[in-house]
């Protein structure tokens, strides 16, 4: 049996191009999520978690869903921390208001118990899963990368890294 080709027509081809250059015009009016910074701070000896004032201010609410920690020092990355909030009694988050590591907030759950604890030189990322009260808002959640180095007789200091930087993307505490 003889192997015949069939060679597209003229009219064949130009229907595929206009096909893919429809996609790739469409593709930047597709709906797209977006992370946005959360802010740790130092409360109590622990991090604290929350919004920064930088998404505060862009309008709409954020109701907390859950925190979730992870050491991004190890490969696969390994969550460290987590707590999951009353769905039913979502907390409004503010720059005001924060949920400090090993904390659990009323009517929520947390893994693992005990918490274990930060070690220095590490590199964590906190992620903020969170609801915003505009559906037209992309957020998707808040995100967040820290650590700890020593700092005298047993204490430690805490180092926010700040996304972008070259510490943000190798994930170096410094």
């Amino acid at each position: 049996m003889p192997f015949s080709r069939i060679r597209p027509t003229r009219r064949t081809c130009l229907e595929s191009t206009l096909t893919l250059a429809l996609c790739a015009s469409l593709n930047p009016a597709c709906a797209t999520s977006r992370m946005g910074e959360a802010e740790v701070r130092l409360q109590d000896g622990q991090p604290c978690f929350t919004l920064s004032a930088k998404e505060a201010a862009r309008g709409p609410t954020f109701r907390l869903q859950a925190v979730l920690i992870s050491d991004t020092s190890t490969r696969p990355v390994d969550r460290v921390w987590s707590v999951m909030l009353d769905q039913q009694r979502l907390p409004t988050l503010s720059p005001d208001s924060c949920v400090a590591y090993g904390q659990t907030p009323e009517g929520a759950t947390s893994k693992p118990t005990p918490v274990p604890e930060l070690q220095s030189g590490k590199v964590y990322q906190v992620h903020l899963n969170t609801r915003s009260s505009d559906a037209s808002d992309p957020t998707r959640g808040q995100v967040g990368k820290f650590c700890f180095t020593p700092d005298g007789a047993n204490g430690r200091k805490l180092i926010v890294l700040k996304p972008g930087s070259r510490e943000w993307i190798d994930e170096v505490c410094r």
